[in-house]
């Protein structure tokens, strides 16, 4: 789906997600969870990080203008990032129609006019046992 702010993704330099990394490892902050300095922790659910699972992310959407700073990116985990992504695109899905709609580019929708479908006949009801064995 194409937005209408543009479809450049702004991704963070090296240099913020160094600083970001650095912030995960100081420890965690994350109320319940035991907080150990020098391991990376993810700073959405606390869970240890592991190569292969750290994400950076926007906190606040990259397309509703989020810049990549150090302060707006935090290092999470995949579970971390798959919720993270459900909500932030409904958001955005959001946003882009609010737009849309503010330039006149939503598409009219027209409820489709039909005949119909005539109404069955009736069935025929099978006959009991009761009234099939009435004879004898």
């Amino acid at each position: 789906m194409t937005s209408l702010r543009g479809d450049e993704r702004t991704e963070f330099p090296q240099s913020v997600r160094k600083a970001a990394f650095r912030r995960c490892c100081l420890g965690c902050r994350v109320k319940g969870v035991e907080n150990i300095p020098g391991v990376p922790q993810c700073e959405g659910c606390g869970t240890e990080l592991r190569p292969g699972n750290i994400f950076y992310e926007h906190m606040d959407p990259d397309g509703l203008g989020g810049d990549p700073t150090a302060e707006n990116c935090q290092v999470r985990c995949r579970n971390c990032k798959k919720t993270k992504d459900k909500v932030d695109n409904a958001i955005m899905t959001k946003a882009d129609n609010v737009l849309k709609a503010s330039y006149g580019l939503k598409r009219k929708t027209k409820k489709i006019q039909s005949k119909g479908f005539e109404k069955a006949p009736g069935q025929r009801r099978a006959s009991t046992p009761v009234e099939k064995w009435k004879g004898f």
